[in-house]
């Protein structure tokens, strides 16, 4: 029988693999501190998950949908027409929740938004006349008009500041919106909703 050669084998001391363990154990336990870092450094600066209350953004989003919204665009402050945006209504006249609101960015900062004859009309930053504004998200027999108070505060036709959007729900006869709340500051936009993630059997982007 052949001899083997011991100095193919290396011995391995108890100690050794005890810290080869603990080594093991630290690699595992660093792993997912960085996962878990990183799961909420994304729900705190990233993404996050939003409920939808009541019908003021129906048909599109009903009572109970589960959104996901992104924050990044807050940072940036890039915004556009007809952004599904979560807003923070509190301190406003006319709302007295504890909820965010849901809401369509209509109007950007410095034009001027016009309600009349049951239409939204846009003048654009620089423009002389007012443009009919296509609302394709909308209900065909969906009209749009201001209630009598937010006729008294100048709502129905309003030149946004600098850092002013005018937003309102897709179902315009029970939204309480920009109408009646006037519009909303930048800082009080939280993110766009852009996934419906349930109902499962209506998960699909906004």
């Amino acid at each position: 029988m052949k001899k083997t050669d011991k100095s193919e084998y290396i011995e391995v001391k108890p100690e050794d693999r005890k810290n080869t363990i603990i080594a093991s154990v630290l690699d595992w336990l660093i792993a997912i501190a960085i996962g878990v870092l990183v799961g909420v450094l994304l729900v705190v600066f990233v993404v996050q998950r939003d409920n939808v209350y009541g019908d003021s953004m129906l048909p599109n989003l009903r009572s109970g949908y589960v959104v996901m919204t992104e924050k990044i665009s807050t940072y940036f402050k890039n915004y556009n027409r007809g952004d599904v945006v979560i807003l923070d209504g509190s301190g406003m006249e006319g709302y007295y929740h504890d909820e965010y609101l849901i809401k369509r960015i209509i109007g950007l900062p410095g034009e001027t938004v016009r309600i009349a004859d049951g239409h939204v009309y846009i003048m654009e930053v620089g423009a002389s006349e007012y443009t009919l504004l296509d609302e394709p998200y909308l209900d065909a027999s969906v009209e749009t008009y201001v209630m009598s108070g937010g006729i008294d505060r100048g709502y129905n036709e309003i030149t946004l500041g600098d850092n002013e959007y005018f937003c309102m729900g897709d179902n315009r006869p029970v939204s309480n919106d920009s109408r009646n709340l006037g519009p909303f500051t930048e800082d009080r936009i939280k993110g766009i909703a852009f996934i419906v993630i349930y109902p499962f059997n209506e998960i699909g982007l906004l």
